[in-house]
């Protein structure tokens, strides 16, 4: 795996199109226009610095933040979005 250099939506890897990872890169790295969500699409769990910052819209995704991104101790939280995600 390697990092690849995203400047368009046309850059994005066809097995990610039309899916929340392609929007998430498209509002978090091309400034893409918000829609609404009623639910989240994704479970994105991230470093507990609140220095770091996700341009995404409202109801886009669950965020868990902890220490290191490490969900270990997190089972109830991320069966929670699951759930949710589900009905």
């Amino acid at each position: 795996m390697q990092l690849i250099k995203i400047t368009n939506d046309k850059q994005i890897p066809s097995i990610y199109t039309n899916t929340p990872i392609s929007e998430l890169i498209s509002y978090q790295n091309l400034n893409a226009e918000f829609k609404a969500y009623n639910s989240a699409e994704l479970l994105i769990g991230m470093c507990m610095d609140n220095r770091k910052l996700l341009r995404i819209p409202e109801n886009f995704a669950y965020i868990i933040r902890t220490g290191g991104a490490n969900l270990r101790y997190s089972e109830f939280k991320v069966s929670y979005a699951i759930a949710n995600w589900w009905s």
